[in-house]
């Protein structure tokens, strides 16, 4: 031990003059390292333009993950299975008729008319206006738009009435089940019309086109544009008598992404404000402050710079890069200049306080820069693709932060003029705070039992609240209660008893096997079966598939008896059927069918929950699924459920293998540093307490463990090793000189505490400043994150010492 310690000493004794010769380098040759910084810099962020922005639900899965492959297949296949639902009823003008009173399918026209004609990018609507109306009259099979002729007496649209009520696929879908409500049904294009030449091919020949890739899907901004002029026509056509509800997922990302772009703005500026107002309280000199400004806001344009180059999209996790950045970036210039400044005071030139405080910090900046780094890149191999780009780029940015810090600050300062302390000029005096802090450590290192003894009990009741932590995973309650989408979505789950789907894909190895009587059997088996048949608490509002259209067709073709609505048993039939509903001219079949009718798709409709809450339903699903159509073909889960269900059991397995990545990453470099075994484990404690603490912190007041809080234990782990490491750092030095443990401990407050201080007010205000975002998962991570920073600071300041006095006591000093 004693041989691994002088090792240590001497390892350090060597970087940190390697660090003093750099200052001087430095100092020597400003304006080349100032150019060279720049260059590197400017390449960097020169790729911002190309950053997009990706909120979309399957983006939160790794584009390699079989649940997203599937859905991309699927999607390929059948195009969006995403809808927008607008619910249209006659409010309190309307009648016993509800929504067939011909004053209000007046509207309901206007309204279709509208969207067709106003709104780019829709390749479907569906209402009572063109819903389909499968008939028989003799041997002909009639498939016409519901409301063509179009109602003139009240005779008529009774008649209409009795009709709608007795469709099942009308159930749910066109109407609810009492006629008071109707809906509007969109879907938009998949692919992006930018740069087309050719008119999309339709109807089973698109699935013959050669091309070497498909087309880019819809973009961010085109989305933005359908949900901007939907929204207009909204507001146009509302009223008392014609009463709007919205709901689906293309709403409700669009909604999250445009909350995300609004928010990131409100962060970053608070962040500045926030530190350019501590960085002049600490130094009082305008140098100081415009310097680290400058040196963060490059690091972080640079960061983003590097996504753009790489192809990386923002998504919601990503928005909290800028403040992070911004803090961590400017804990590194405080610790540099604290000492520069210091020296500066005591008489010094640039060059000798440049040397003396780089050799004196630069060991730890690394040390802390990496340690920080190492527990962000824990979440790079995380199931959540926007975390693991966070896990990726957050590290990125903490090393340019600290090349910068290294590079282009210290040349900044050996340029721009420094000019005198404003207000105070004693500020490097010791003060009351500095008291404070000495007098923190004293008490510590004196009552160190009482200090470990208070600690341990809250632990161990934190463990006890964390034990308390759910999972959850519902991206609808990240927006206020009050917003259009939110509310739009709990009434038609209500009404219509469902607004977001699942997928059954069914893949047959035979051509036609699909339409196979037993296929048909098993499919309308399997729907009915989701209709009627609660699974933990759910049942779908309704389902949809090749089967249901030919019990349709079937049902029309006998003079629209309801003992016809079932599947022939006479495969020749089932043929026949079919190609007679082909030759009526409409594509309806190619959203449900392969052309070779080999593949197909059940569409369930459910209500909206969190998605924790869909995991057993969906594996009590598929096992039906796999049971009822294995002998037939086979069933593959997928759709907007699947992925929001696959997402949150990625939160689990990160959560876990970060937490341990991170420790195993971070305690040998703290035990490199300490040149101790034991002293290096011992440190680890004062870092995973605030993490504890937090978790127990977030079971105690209901706060959901998902894909954000997830965040909050490497983020808090790589923060409270930076205050540690400097701590320790210093607190070796001085022990290594020759001074005893509270001696020490005072010195190191003395020196190091001040700034350990500044960087967590700049890293709490900075998370805190999450607590103005309109979205509560952030608000709720920048909560945890401060609370976390600021006990990682007591950690260090009372916890650290206590454990010093009861373990390092006894250690000899040369």
């Amino acid at each position: 031990a004693g041989y691994a310690r002088v090792m240590a000493m001497g390892f350090r004794d060597r970087v940190e003059r390697g660090f003093e010769s750099w200052g001087r380098t430095v100092s020597a040759r400003p304006v080349t390292v100032l150019i060279a910084s720049l260059a590197f810099a400017i390449a960097c962020l020169s790729g911002i333009p190309r950053v997009t922005v990706d909120v979309s639900f399957e983006a939160f899965l790794q584009a390699n993950d079989p649940v997203r492959v599937a859905y991309d297949s699927f999607r390929d296949q059948f195009g969006r299975d995403e809808r927008v639902i607008i619910s249209a009823e006659p409010g309190s003008q309307g009648t016993a008729a509800g929504v067939f009173d011909l004053a209000f399918l007046e509207k309901l026209r206007a309204f279709h008319e509208a969207i067709e004609e106003r709104i780019p990018y829709v390749d479907e609507i569906t209402s009572l206006v063109n819903a389909r109306d499968t008939r028989g009259e003799e041997d002909t099979l009639l498939v016409e738009d519901f409301l063509d002729p179009w109602p003139e007496d009240e005779e008529r649209l009774a008649t209409l009435r009795e009709r709608a009520l007795a469709n099942p696929l009308f159930r749910n879908n066109v109407i609810s089940p009492d006629a008071a409500v109707t809906t509007i049904v969109l879907e938009l294009q998949l692919y992006t019309s930018v740069g087309s030449t050719d008119d999309t091919l339709g109807g089973f020949d698109a699935g013959d086109a050669e091309s070497d890739e498909p087309p880019p899907l819809l973009s961010s901004a085109e989305t933005s544009e359908f949900v901007h002029a939907l929204h207009e026509i909204i507001a146009e056509f509302e009223g008392p008598d014609f009463v709007l509800h919205v709901a689906g997922s293309t709403i409700m990302i669009q909604d999250i992404s445009a909350a995300m772009l609004r928010d990131m703005p409100r962060f970053v500026g608070l962040a500045i404000v926030s530190i350019a107002i501590l960085l002049f309280a600490l130094f009082r000199r305008v140098a100081a402050v415009v310097t680290p400004l400058l040196v963060v806001a490059l690091s972080v344009t640079s960061t983003f710079g590097l996504m753009g180059w790489s192809g990386t999209s923002i998504h919601v996790p990503t928005q909290i890069l800028p403040s992070f950045l911004l803090a961590v970036g400017i804990g590194d210039a405080v610790h540099l200049l604290a000492i520069f400044f210091e020296r500066i005071r005591r008489g010094e030139n640039r060059e000798d306080a440049l040397a003396h405080a780089l050799g004196h910090s630069g060991l730890a900046l690394v040390l802390t820069s990496v340690t920080t780094a190492a527990g962000l890149a824990s979440f790079a191999g995380a199931g959540i693709a926007p975390v693991a780009a966070l896990g990726l780029f957050a590290p990125i940015g903490v090393m340019i932060a600290l090349a910068l810090s290294l590079t282009l600050l210290p040349a900044l300062i050996q340029l721009v003029p420094l000019g005198k302390p404003r207000g105070n000029a004693n500020y490097e005096e010791e003060n009351a705070l500095d008291r404070a802090l000495t007098g923190l450590g004293r008490f510590s290192t004196r009552n160190p039992l009482m200090i470990v003894g208070v600690s341990a009990v809250l632990i161990v009741a934190a463990a006890i609240g964390a034990s308390r932590l759910k999972l959850s995973h519902d991206p609808l309650s990240w927006l206020p209660a009050d917003s259009s989408i939110v509310e739009g979505t709990k009434y038609i789950d209500h009404t219509l008893e469902g607004s977001v789907s699942f997928e059954i894909l069914l893949e047959t190895d035979e051509v036609g096997g699909i339409r196979q009587p037993d296929t048909l059997t098993r499919m309308a088996k399997l729907g009915e079966s989701f209709e009627q048949n609660r699974r933990d608490g759910l049942v779908a509002g309704q389902t949809t598939s090749l089967a249901d259209v030919v019990k349709e067709i079937n049902r029309a073709l006998n003079e629209d008896r309801a003992d016809a609505y079932t599947i022939p048993t006479d495969a020749r039939l089932v043929s026949q059927e079919l190609l007679l509903f082909e030759n009526t001219g409409t594509d309806d079949l190619e959203e449900l069918v392969d052309s070779e009718f080999r593949i197909a798709r059940i569409a369930i409709r459910m209500p909206w929950r969190d998605a924790v809450r869909y995991t057993e339903f969906l594996d009590s699903a598929e096992a039906e699924a796999t049971t009822t159509l294995e002998d037939v073909g086979n069933p593959t889960m997928t759709g907007i459920l699947a992925l929001l269900a696959r997402a949150i059991t990625a939160v689990v397995t990160s959560m876990a293998e970060s937490y341990l990545l991170a420790f195993a990453i971070i305690s040998p470099l703290m035990i490199l540093l300490l040149g101790s075994l034991r002293m290096g484990l011992l440190a680890m404690i004062p870092n995973l307490t605030p993490i504890v603490l937090t978790l127990g912190l977030m079971g105690v007041i209901g706060l959901p463990l998902d894909a954000f809080s997830l965040m909050v234990g490497g983020i808090a782990l790589g923060l409270a090793v930076d205050d540690t490491i400097h701590f320790m750092h210093n607190y070796r030095r001085y022990r290594d000189n020759g001074a005893d443990l509270e001696s020490a401990v005072e010195t190191t407050l003395l020196t190091t505490g001040r700034a350990m201080l500044i960087t967590t007010v700049v890293l709490s205000t900075g998370f805190l400043g999450f607590v103005l975002s309109s979205m509560s998962n952030l608000t709720n991570l920048g909560i945890l994150v401060s609370f976390a920073v600021v006990t990682a600071f007591f950690a260090d300041v009372l916890l650290a010492p206590a454990l010093l006095a009861l373990f390092d006591r006894d250690t000899k000093s040369p």
